[in-house]
């Protein structure tokens, strides 16, 4: 309870100090998990797959977030590959199959982002991803998967939102931004669902 009051006083203190001026955010690189250009809020994350940190705010927050708003077209989730190479030997493997998937669809990419990050645990041992894959799609998706990895599109699109995130000062992942009128903030590390559930209720109230 405490962390959650910290964060909610973290996040308005944030919101107040903030320039009004505001960077669209850039959907060129990345991809839209949920939501549209019209919905009032939009969150930008930046994300590693092999990141344990990454995990429990993909499975603990941006899941609800996208049912509970993003389905409600109330808040757009835009995410971007960050993996961080120099400590997670085989996050670069795991964005690329999470890159490949979001050209199948949202729907495709959603399943392998959630088994990427379910079995963080075993994959991040031997670096065997794709068998977690193959049990989140059909069988006609993961070999459609496999053939799309292959074009080397792939690899430059991740180089592009890496750049991106580098530009955006990306330190650590999670590293989200909120933005929402007239106002955006940037965020480092977790927030739980409960704290930026009662964040967007207050915005979009």
């Amino acid at each position: 309870m405490v962390r959650n009051s910290g964060w909610m006083i973290t996040l308005f203190a944030l919101s107040l100090a903030w320039p009004a001026s505001v960077h669209p955010a850039d959907v060129s690189s990345g991809q839209v998990l949920g939501g549209s250009a019209k919905s009032p809020i939009q969150i930008e994350v930046y994300s590693d797959f092999q990141c344990s940190a990454c995990r429990e705010f993909y499975l603990g927050t941006i899941r609800q977030i996208l049912q509970e708003y993003s389905s409600k077209d109330k808040v757009r989730i835009i995410y971007h590959e960050y993996p961080l190479m120099q400590i997670h030997k085989y996050s670069r493997d795991a964005a690329r199959y999470s890159e490949a998937a979001a050209r199948l669809g949202v729907k495709q990419q959603l399943a392998v982002m959630d088994a990427l990050y379910m079995d963080q645990a075993i994959w991040s041992q031997d670096g065997k991803i794709e068998a977690s894959i193959s049990k989140a799609l059909s069988l006609t998706d993961f070999q459609k998967l496999k053939k799309i990895m292959q074009d080397s599109s792939i690899d430059l699109a991740i180089e592009r939102e890496i750049d991106l995130g580098n530009k955006s000062q990306i330190k650590s992942t999670p590293t989200i931004f909120i933005r929402y009128p007239g106002k955006q903030q940037k965020v480092e590390g977790i927030v739980t669902y409960i704290v930026l559930k009662q964040f967007i209720d207050a915005i979009i109230k």
